[in-house]
């Protein structure tokens, strides 16, 4: 018997939303400090939910399993309902697959019972109602029968990348060791272990002894360095180790142990035809955990769609939506897992420092991605980490990803939507944006020799020297007033102000005067009109700078926009030709060997365990 998924319940560990894991009616007690819930005379507990729903639909899919059954841990009487649900439209098919009675008689006990139907495109779920006057449910699996010659043996590496998130690396770590690297019950003990790249070389080594975790201390290359250390590092191992696959994921991320669980399980029986898939897991917020940011997305000639988001995960037809599969073109690494097929000499990232070098490698090497629910982690909104170093990743990365796979995106188009970006930050009184803006598009413009010579920790902290700084508000000089701040967000602007605005391009040729607060996430430019002063606030973090109108700073603006549109209109094509031509050159070993500044392929690290 192989256990493919456990039933699991909310805890402070990870998830304390309880409507992701159980629905509850009627006498029903749960409490985190206890292992079981308790369920009164008639009380009433539902399992089709986000963790606890089982995916058919993928395991019919994309799995040699051919029968399911279900495990549970009972004490008391229960009347137990099987059910099959399914998304149809606007509509839900339900079915009722079994229904049955239990009597433990007052002990503990295993039940057991196959799903037998033909139903196969939705979600299996259970459903149980207490006969007695104090019944308790501990927990159960799904599982198979599947004979042993017909699982694939699987070997997975999670590639960690950090820069000063300690907190965040030692919690994982610690999670990790827990559940599978020292759980010897675990399905995955011997069958996992952890490489971390530590770009700011400030972990403490020695609070992790395990020869399952390997730290390797490395140039800070951004998150397309340390991945691709990391790439390495798999590679060095990969015959004597036998790895099978290498999982990418972020070091800020709260995730659930079973999310990896079943990411393995999903892999041991995959069919042939299906072995080149990768498996995603979805994006949800720390703050609000039923909510959906991303699961999958398409590049759209860099216009990102991340599918089925704002879902709320606490609704049925939402889980059901989820089960729906679209066509995706990546999965973000905050959860990736690969094949280890695809980590060759000459098939490694493109040096891109940050954004989109994950997105460019699912453009190369995708072929499926496999999303099912449970398999997740949690994640800071990006909105609550405002940088002013994006603005010069945004389009250079873009532009470059594009020109390497052809995308379609014409000199006219592109200079259409970077015009629009580039008002916005100017209208806003961000002039430090717009400035990193150009500066994103020149330096593309220079090639991709210019871009394999870079010292990418070296430009990129030139990047962030050069925007705006979160300050506390009271170091200020513009009054921070929190009701100011309420108003803007409410904020509805006339038609007739609209007009007067566009016609004065937001204020250039009036008299400024006086400050407003915006947030920093995506301010409305009305807010800006005639405004002599802006304090951008950042909720998140309770900072904030202050921006100033300068108009002599405007116009070298658009004159810096213009010299720059008359270098598209020459270069653009030699350079998205050169690019897609030349990629090769630094997505290769020597490159990052060099690039890196570490000892080739064949040189093993010191004991594999650490190193300098």
């Amino acid at each position: 018997m192989f256990k493919l998924q456990h039933i699991i319940f909310p805890s402070p560990e990870n998830c304390t939303e309880e409507s992701l894991f159980f629905r509850r009616n009627g006498k029903v007690i749960y409490s985190f400090a206890d292992d079981a819930v308790t369920v009164g005379k008639y009380g009433l507990l539902s399992f089709d939910t986000y963790f606890n729903g089982f995916s058919i639909s993928k395991w019919e899919k994309y799995t040699t399993v051919k029968q399911i059954g279900l495990s549970l841990k009972l004490q008391g009487k229960f009347r137990i309902s099987l059910q099959y649900k399914e998304k149809q439209g606007d509509n839900m098919l339900f079915r009722v697959i079994r229904e049955f009675y239990c009597d433990t008689a007052g002990e503990t006990k295993d039940v057991f019972s196959i799903i037998d139907t033909d139903l196969t495109i939705g979600m299996y779920s259970f459903e149980l109602m207490s006969l007695s006057g104090k019944s308790k449910f501990w927990g159960g699996y799904y599982y198979t029968e599947t004979a042993p010659d017909n699982r694939n043996e699987i070997n997975l590496f999670l590639n960690i990348c950090t820069y000063k998130r300690e907190k965040y690396i030692y919690r994982n770590l610690k999670m990790l060791e827990k559940y599978f690297l020292n759980c010897t019950e675990s399905e995955l003990y011997g069958h996992m272990e952890v490489l971390v790249t530590d770009n700011a070389k400030s972990l403490d080594l020695s609070l992790f002894q395990n020869s399952r975790i390997h730290i390797y201390r490395n140039k800070n290359t951004g998150g397309a360095g340390g991945f691709t250390r990391g790439m390495i590092e798999c590679m060095k191992d990969r015959n004597t180790k036998n790895i099978s696959h290498i999982l990418m994921m972020d070091d800020d991320i709260l995730i659930h142990p079973e999310a990896i669980y079943r990411t393995y399980s999903l892999l041991t029986f995959l069919k042939p035809e299906y072995e080149d898939s990768f498996i995603g897991g979805a994006m949800l917020r720390m703050d609000r955990q039923w909510f959906q940011t991303e699961s999958g997305g398409s590049w759209n000639s860099g216009r990102l769609v991340s599918h089925k988001s704002g879902l709320d995960l606490r609704s049925l037809d939402c889980c059901l939506y989820n089960e729906v599969e679209e066509s995706c073109d990546f999965n973000a690494w905050w959860y990736c897992a690969m094949p280890m097929k695809f980590i060759r000499t000459d098939n490694l990232p493109l040096p891109l420092f940050i954004r989109g070098d994950d997105v460019e490698y699912g453009l190369r090497n995708m072929k499926h991605l496999i999303l099912m629910n449970g398999i997740c982690v949690w994640h800071e909104p990006f909105e609550f980490k405002y940088s002013s170093s994006m603005f010069y990743y945004i389009f250079r990365n873009r532009l470059i990803d594009n020109a390497i796979h052809s995308q379609p995106y014409p000199k006219k188009e592109f200079l259409k939507e970077f015009r629009e970006q580039f008002q916005r930050e100017v209208f806003t009184l961000r002039y430090k944006n717009a400035h990193l803006l150009l500066d994103g598009i020149n330096d593309f413009l220079k090639g991709i020799d210019w871009l394999a010579e870079q010292d990418g920790e070296r430009l990129n902290q030139t990047i962030m020297d050069r925007g705006y700084k979160l300050q506390p508000t009271e170091t200020l000089s513009v009054p921070f007033s929190y009701p100011a701040y309420e108003a803007t967000l409410h904020f509805c602007e006339s038609k007739i102000k609209r007009l007067i605005r566009i016609l004065t391009l937001n204020g250039f040729f009036q008299k400024a005067s006086g400050s407003v607060i915006v947030p920093t996430i995506d301010p409305h430019i009305a807010h800006l009109h005639k405004a002599e002063y802006a304090l951008n606030y950042d909720a998140a973090s309770r900072k904030g700078f202050v921006t100033y109108r300068n108009r002599k700073e405007e116009l070298k603006l658009y004159h810096e926009y213009r010299k720059m549109k008359k270098n598209v209109i020459t270069r653009y094509d030699s350079v998205r030709k050169e690019y897609a031509e030349r990629y090769p050159e630094i997505t290769n070993l020597e490159f990052w060997n060099h690039y890196l500044e570490i000892s080739s392929l064949t040189d093993n690290s010191e004991t594999g365990d650490r190193n300098e």
